[in-house]
């Protein structure tokens, strides 16, 4: 039971690092070669921890081995079109200014209603608004909506508004992020300034976000402040 319980932990950290190691994707946006190699890394995984007469090490060479060919052909494919095509495919028009490309999406092995549930997904709902809608190579659809249908601008209503920048997590559940605060453009001093101002400890606070403008906000763990 102990032997099983620590090559399960040592095969789950193994299996982490390594998924860590291939990128911060999510299962819906992984590349095909990427999908293949997660579901691989998880089965021969489970194979030791099924079985203790299976020598560990053996799955451990195999997994190293998987991601370490996943990182080189993803190289490989950043310097050569013709080998990141081949491994990852192209993106796909499916709609053409209104109009559905049957043939591409017969190609592609799509129903309409499949390509029907991916519009309404996108809050579209109208074919005839579509300028065009793409199949991306990671299963996904992107569309462009026509010039009337699309959500007016700032440039649009000659407006011109300030920007305040993204507001970063400085704190988090009473925790100091550093490379939040460096991104905000405050220090650890300044960030205890205005607590101590609020007459807060960093364990009091929730959440406490900093934009570039320096304009913060502060959640408390009790309550909002």
């Amino acid at each position: 039971m102990v032997i099983s319980l620590i090559r399960a932990v040592i095969l789950y950290a193994i299996a982490i690092f390594l998924i860590r190691l291939m990128g911060k994707r999510q299962i819906g946006e992984l590349q095909p070669s990427e999908l293949v190699i997660t579901m691989l890394i998880s089965e021969i995984a489970s194979l030791p921890m099924q079985d203790n007469s299976a020598p560990m090490l053996n799955s451990i060479i195999a997994l190293f081995v998987l991601v370490s060919l996943e990182i080189l052909i993803s190289a490989l494919s950043l310097k050569f079109h013709k080998l990141r095509t081949l491994m990852q495919g192209h993106p796909v028009i499916i709609i053409r200014n209104g109009e559905i490309d049957v043939k591409a999406l017969k190609k592609l092995r799509i129903s309409l209603n499949d390509l029907l549930s991916a519009l309404r997904q996108k809050d579209v709902f109208e074919i005839s608004q579509v300028s065009y809608a793409i199949f991306e190579t990671n299963g996904k659809v992107s569309v462009l909506l026509m010039p009337d249908y699309r959500n007016a601008t700032a440039s649009d209503l000659n407006l011109n508004p300030e920007d305040n920048g993204m507001p970063f997590a400085v704190i988090c559940d009473g925790n100091y992020n550093k490379n939040a605060a460096k991104e905000a453009k405050i220090d650890l001093e300044e960030t205890k300034r205005i607590t101590t101002r609020k007459n807060l400890t960093f364990k009091d606070i929730l959440l406490m976000t900093v934009n570039k403008k320096k304009k913060y906000e502060i959640i408390r763990k009790d309550k909002n402040s």
